[in-house]
C-alpha cells in the first residue's frame, strides 16, 4: 500500500489489490468510501474506493466467443450463473514509479486473469488541482474487453450524472436488448444506463471521465448503506456476447482517464 499527498489532497492505493485507490480526501473530507484495513477490503472488495472491473459487470454464463474460439470465465455469481466483474479486482500490480504525489503500477497478464495476453498500466497523480488516474491497456494479441471502475463515493447530499437510455435487464441482470428513457432516481438506486455525458458532480466535487467510457452504472445498496457507486464503464453489460465491447489489435494501446477536482466557486 502507498500513500500520496499534495497540498490539500491525500490518497491511499493498494497496488496489490488491483491498484484500488481506497481513500481520497480533500482537507480531511473523505470523498471515497474507505475500508478500515486490508482485511475489510478483501471481505468486500467491490464497495470501497475505486475497484477495477475487467471485464466489467456481468458476462452471461461466464462464456463468450471471439474469432471462432470459445472462452470461459469463472462463475462467481452462481445464483445467476454469471461471471461478475472479472478477476482483476485483486491483481497484484508491480510498482514501477513512486513519488510523494504519484504512483504507477503495471500488471502483465498472460492469460491467468483474462484469457488474453496484455499489459495494463495505471498511474495515479495527486496535484493541487485534485486527482487524476490514467489507465493504459496494451494488447499483445487481438482481444475484446470491457472496463469499469466501481467508484464508491461516501453518500453525497447532492449529485448529478448525465444518464442516457436506461438499459432493461432480465431476472439474471443481463440486458434484454431493450432500452427506455431514463427514469427519476429514488432512494434505492440500481441500474444500467448509456452515457449522455462524461462529467458528474458529487457535492462540491467534479468527477470527469474520458470519452471512451460510454455507460454509467449506478448502485447504492438500497440507499441506507452510506455510499453511492457512480461507475463509468466502457462497453455494455454482457458486452463480450453482444458485441458492445472494445476490440484492441495486437500491438495497439488504448488509454482511459478519470479525474476529480473541487468545483470552481
Amino acid at each position: 500500500m502507498h500513500r500520496l499527498i499534495c497540498g490539500d489532497w491525500q490518497a491511499q492505493i493498494y497496488e496489490e489489490q488491483g491498484m484500488n485507490l481506497t481513500a481520497l480526501s480533500w482537507r480531511g473530507i473523505p470523498v471515497f468510501r474507505t475500508p478500515n484495513d486490508l482485511k475489510t477490503l478483501k471481505n468486500d472488495p467491490f464497495l470501497y474506493g475505486n475497484p477495477l472491473l475487467f471485464p466489467a459487470n456481468r458476462t452471461k454464463n461466464g462464456r463468450f466467443s471471439f474469432k471462432n474460439r470459445e472462452f470461459s470465465l469463472p462463475i462467481n455469481e452462481p445464483a445467476h450463473q454469471n461471471n461478475l466483474h472479472g478477476q482483476m479486482i485483486d491483481a497484484p500490480f508491480d510498482v514501477i514509479r513512486y513519488a510523494e504525489n504519484e504512483l504507477t503500477g503495471i500488471y502483465r497478464n498472460r492469460g491467468e486473469r483474462y484469457p488474453f495476453d496484455f499489459d495494463m498500466t495505471v498511474t495515479d497523480v495527486i496535484s493541487e488541482n485534485g486527482w487524476k488516474r490514467t489507465i493504459t491497456v496494451a494488447a499483445l494479441e487481438d482481444m475484446p474487453y470491457t472496463l469499469a471502475f466501481h467508484t464508491t463515493f461516501v453518500q453525497p447530499q447532492t449529485f448529478t450524472v448525465p444518464l442516457g437510455e436506461h438499459v432493461i435487464w432480465d431476472e439474471h441482470y443481463i440486458p434484454t436488448g431493450e432500452t427506455e428513457p431514463p427514469k427519476p432516481l429514488g432512494k434505492s438506486i440500481s441500474g444500467y444506463h448509456r452515457a449522455a455525458g462524461h462529467v458528474v458532480t458529487v457535492d462540491d466535487f467534479v468527477f470527469t471521465v474520458s470519452d471512451n467510457f460510454d455507460h454509467w452504472i449506478l448502485y447504492n445498496g438500497g440507499g441506507d448503506k452510506g455510499f453511492l457507486c457512480l461507475e463509468p464503464q466502457s462497453g455494455g453489460v454482457n458486452g463480450l456476447n453482444t458485441g458492445e465491447c472494445r476490440i484492441l489489435k495486437a500491438g495497439n494501446k488504448e488509454e482511459f482517464s478519470l479525474t476529480l477536482k473541487r468545483k470552481t466557486l
